[in-house]
């Protein structure tokens, strides 16, 4: 029961049934980019047995109602690229990660700099992302014929719907995924060689990403709706030094995957420490409004 709670609030935080199309590329300096997001998590635990009722709202309580990660509002984040490498900093925890490319995998260490904390974990790989564009290919892909205009360039609208089920071990999850991108093809921009949606090539400067899932087994019922959307503000091609990618040697790393306990204090470390100094500002729900068009109830 709790192994497939901590399973689900991890896969949460890694960012569940997101398109993570990253590949090494030849552009080398930052982009900017503004995110609204919203996420919302209710549970019910259905086992009339009572000693296992109390243990799991216990903890549905710690681990879902009360998620350190659970961020409503918008904030900047700059993305810094060099090669096979990245760097992602989110103004809204504090956090910089570093994603790094080995062939077709994808490994990533994020810190926290205040606390001098930090994690590995949500490995992925290239192979895997590809296979979100096959998951996409077996849904709905439309060109909306809309346009927008972002840094001064024409982007053309596409939306994106699909869904993704898995069941083991008695547990079954499912994610129905509507995205929606708004794609530039200018050859000035970096990355625009690259198959984003099936069969489009170019930079996404806008996208949107709402995943509702669905998790069920005899003990509970857990749903989750998480709304992105980013925008971005700018793009800066510069020199960019391989120390940018360094961890600083004072902070101390934890494996997540292996110690979910410890990951999860991290997290409850790094928000107080936020809120305490007055970092951590959240804005009221209707003030980080996510694409009606896209927002579905789902009544189970």
């Amino acid at each position: 029961m709790k192994k497939m709670i901590m399973f689900v609030l991890m896969s949460i935080i890694f960012g569940l049934g997101t398109l993570n199309a990253q590949t090494a590329n030849t552009f080398e300096g930052e982009s900017v980019s503004r995110v609204s997001q919203v996420n919302k998590m209710k549970s019910k635990v259905l086992t009339k047995n009572v000693m296992a009722k109390m243990i799991a709202k216990s903890i549905m309580k710690r681990y879902i109602d009360n998620n350190p990660n659970n961020y409503i509002g918008a904030y900047d984040m700059k993305v810094i690229n060099k090669g096979n490498k990245s760097r992602t900093e989110m103004s809204y925890n504090n956090s910089i990660m570093i994603t790094t490319i080995n062939g077709d995998k994808i490994s990533t260490v994020t810190y926290f700099p205040y606390i001098k904390k930090g994690y590995t974990g949500g490995t992925t790989s290239i192979s895997q992302n590809k296979q979100q564009l096959e998951e996409m290919r077996k849904g709905e892909v439309e060109k909306t014929g809309e346009t927008m205009t972002i840094l001064g360039r024409k982007c053309d609208v596409y939306k994106v719907r699909y869904q993704q089920t898995t069941d083991s071990a008695g547990t079954k999850m499912v994610m129905n995924i509507h995205n929606e991108f708004a794609i530039c093809q200018d050859p000035d921009l970096p990355s625009v060689d690259t198959e984003v949606l099936p069969g489009v090539k170019g930079i996404p400067l806008k996208c949107t990403i709402n995943t509702l899932s669905q998790t069920t087994n005899e003990m509970i019922n857990l749903d989750v709706d998480i709304s992105v959307s980013t925008i971005i503000k700018s793009i800066t091609p510069r020199k960019v030094d391989d120390s940018e990618f360094e961890v600083p040697s004072d902070i101390k790393i934890i494996d997540a995957d292996k110690e979910p306990k410890k990951f999860i204090k991290m997290l409850e470390e790094n928000k107080k420490y936020m809120m305490k100094k007055g970092l951590w500002k959240e804005t009221p729900e209707n003030e980080a409004k996510i694409y009606d068009n896209l927002s579905e109830e789902w009544d189970f």
